[in-house]
């Protein structure tokens, strides 16, 4: 009997790219090739359940949050819908960590500005008057004490935006890991996480330039083993008014659009806190996002402002491999 050759039983990438969560996900697997079918069969039980939580997150349509945030409308106590306890549980811990710069009962003031769905894009900001209304509920609206329910609190809903990729794509990575899988990625729109090698090396990972356009270019590369490399930038969900651009990252405080950065990564070993905590340094600015890793503990930061100065923590830094026409500075200890 004749053994076959090593390099055809050495493990390739079998990748598949969907529509889910409103993004395109495309999750790779390191199969062996004879075990192709059972691969294919875990990817289409992630698919499916990536579906199902990209409507059951979801703060509007027909969904379990949806549903929840309606109760919220009417003035009533609402029960949390059960799936969904852990990430109120995990988005509410970040939100005080942060001291309210990433909220998720932001939702309102989301849809307001016509950052729920890319078919409502404004073309101008709404009024001053209507964001305060809203930001006058939200102040009024109660805490998340933890436990089945929560309200009244009309005029608020919850948005899991700002965690909810993050959050589901490390569950997934555990599915697949308790499935045999342990060599694998999945990125649903610059929500990216893996774990183990990709074959001898770690994964590649590229940066991209949000100032790119017709051909997309990349800040930096890196090597990722464990962990997440989340980015959040103003060039996804936005619009131009008066030469000023409105992105979907929008400050608690004031109720209006953050300003000063173009795009924010965070590398950390959580992806779901990877991306809420990115989106508070986001909302942090140019002059405050170093002092707001600082308190959520956040180390590794790649950051881009709208200047076109481009800075990283130090333990990132380190890690970077800029494209050669791109100085990063290093900054931290």
């Amino acid at each position: 009997m004749i053994e076959p050759m090593g390099w055809l039983r050495r493990p390739s990438p079998l990748q598949r790219r969907f529509l889910a969560m409103g993004t395109f996900v495309t999750v790779t697997v390191m199969v062996e090739p004879r075990g192709r079918v059972a691969a294919e069969a875990a990817i289409n039980a992630v698919e499916r359940e990536l579906d199902a939580f990209g409507r059951d997150a979801w703060a509007w349509g027909t969904g379990a949050l949806a549903q929840f945030n309606r109760r919220l409308a009417e003035g009533c106590e609402a029960q949390l819908p059960a799936a969904l306890q852990p990430l109120f549980a995990r988005a509410w811990q970040i939100r005080q960590r942060s001291g309210g710069l990433f909220e998720p009962r932001i939702g309102e003031l989301v849809r307001l500005w016509g950052f729920d769905d890319l078919a409502r894009l404004r073309d101008e900001p709404p009024s001053s008057a209507e964001i305060d209304a809203l930001l006058a509920r939200l102040r009024a609206a109660p805490d998340y004490g933890g436990g089945n329910s929560y309200g009244p609190a009309p005029g608020v809903a919850w948005d899991f935006g700002g965690i909810g990729k993050g959050w589901i794509v490390d569950r997934m990575l555990e599915q697949l890991t308790a499935r045999g899988y342990h060599n694998a990625s999945i990125d649903a729109g610059g929500n990216l996480a893996v774990r183990g090698r990709r074959n001898e090396r770690a994964w590649r990972i590229g940066i991209r330039d949000p100032r790119s356009t017709d051909t997309p270019s990349l800040l930096a590369t890196m090597d990722a083993h464990d962990e997440a490399v989340i980015t959040h930038g103003d060039d996804q969900r936005y619009f131009e008014h008066r030469g000023t651009r409105y992105a979907h990252l929008l400050d608690p405080r004031s109720g209006w659009p953050s300003q000063g950065l173009r795009s924010l990564t965070v590398v950390h070993p959580d992806a779901g806190f990877a991306d809420a905590a990115g989106g508070a340094l986001f909302v942090a600015g140019a002059d405050g996002w170093r002092m707001m890793a600082q308190r959520l503990g956040v180390t590794q930061v790649l950051v881009l402002t709208e200047r076109g100065d481009l800075f990283a923590t130090r333990p990132l830094a380190a890690r970077l491999r800029a494209q050669p026409e791109i100085r990063i500075r290093a900054v931290g200890t």
